[in-house]
């Protein structure tokens, strides 16, 4: 790809042997070499979305929420894995010490599950009466956590609601969910902002360079069917994909407790599609850009809005209602979304499939109409 990183065009373009399969593999290697080779990828891909988790989590991230759990060990150890540690700290007690330490306020939530009962199973809900205001949060947390307790039981989701109670209170409560589930909501969008810009601004820009040093015009020149260049550019992206999750994942583990969610199998899907979504809005945007200015300044009005309003920092359901409507036509909106769903909210694929449709239309649709926009050549260029 003429001399991005030092990758010469005739290395990549003129294989040694081994028929086209070893063509692409050169293709998708180059192009790897070439996301590494390249700083600002690093920079804006990798460590730009990194510290935003560390510095938004470490500016909202306060103490865990104090939990205590009542019942057989087997039923303590999946409600506790189903508690993220970053949010939630587990104790396990009997169900009298449990109610009498929410009364007290040394606790701010206790999950009583009986030792025998039928199925799904009916776990009490404890909570601090004078705890209006996090009640309901709390409420929704253990819901989910109970949900989940009896899907393993039943091998289903069931719909079961816990059975909530309130007890006087006899000290103050502690902990707000509010602040210490900060970082299970913004780790997800995060991530989803990361592969966004990875698609629209790194891959698009990248498109219109090649384009515009006469690479595109070359490779077309030569045996290497165009089809086996841009495919090569859409494994290496996913490859780089892989690399921020596991680098933006990993840190938010490693640091905060962040969870992938009970099924990694759907997110998985979940984030290819949406790699694939946004790089094809990457090839239309070059297609419409005239050149590397233009695509910078297209990709950004495009993306810098949807940093804002996409709901990656906040949760847009506490926007004016204007604002929830602008998110709605928001590619990325969906996309954080889902994620958010199967990572923080222990989700289903089904749960999340319109989210899943949605990204695959758009993406489809950007693709349609990037095919029409794509050239070869430099506007004014000679054939």
């Amino acid at each position: 790809m003429a001399d991005h990183g030092g990758t010469r065009l005739d290395r990549i373009t003129r294989p040694a042997g081994g028929g086209a399969g070893a063509t692409f593999l050169q293709l998708v290697r180059m192009n790897v070499v070439i996301l590494r080779r390249n700083r600002q990828t690093l920079v804006f891909n990798v460590l730009v979305p990194l510290l935003m988790i560390l510095i938004f989590g470490g500016l909202f991230q306060s103490h865990p929420t104090e939990v205590a759990v009542a019942g057989p060990p087997p039923a303590v150890a999946v409600l506790r894995a189903a508690l993220p540690r970053s949010s939630f700290r587990v104790e396990r007690l009997s169900a009298a010490a449990a109610r009498r330490q929410v009364a007290d306020g040394r606790v701010s939530l206790a999950l009583i599950v009986p030792a025998a009962g039928g199925r799904p199973l009916r776990v009490t809900v404890v909570e601090n009466a004078a705890d209006v205001t996090d009640n309901g949060a709390r409420t929704a947390v253990a819901e989910a956590a109970v949900s989940r307790l009896n899907q393993v039981l039943l091998g289903v989701a069931p719909a079961a609601v816990p059975v909530v109670m309130t007890v006087a209170s006899s000290g103050a409560a502690s902990g707000s969910l509010a602040s210490t589930d900060y970082i299970q909501f913004l780790t997800p969008g995060v991530l989803a902002y990361a592969v966004f810009t990875a698609g629209v601004l790194g891959a698009g820009l990248r498109t219109v360079t090649d384009r515009e040093r006469g690479t595109l015009r070359r490779v077309r020149a030569t045996p290497v069917p165009i089809t086996a260049f841009l495919g090569a550019q859409i494994l290496s992206q996913l490859v780089l994909v892989v690399v921020q999750a596991v680098v933006l994942l990993g840190v938010a583990r490693l640091v905060y407790g962040v969870g992938i969610g009970p099924e990694p199998g759907p997110m998985a899907l979940l984030v290819v599609v949406g790699a694939l979504c946004f790089l094809a809005f990457g090839f239309l945007v070059a297609g419409v850009a005239s050149g590397e200015q233009s695509a910078i300044t297209i990709g950004n009005l495009f993306a810098l809005p949807q940093l804002f309003v996409a709901g990656i920092f906040f949760p847009i359901s506490q926007s004016p209602t204007w604002l929830q409507a602008l998110s709605a036509i928001m590619p990325l909106r969906y996309f954080s979304d889902g994620l958010r769903g199967l990572m923080a909210e222990g989700q289903s694929l089904g749960q999340v499939w319109p989210d899943l449709a949605v990204l695959a239309g758009l993406g489809a649709a950007a693709l349609v109409v990037a095919t029409r926009t794509f050239r070869f050549d430099p506007l004014g260029a000679s054939r």
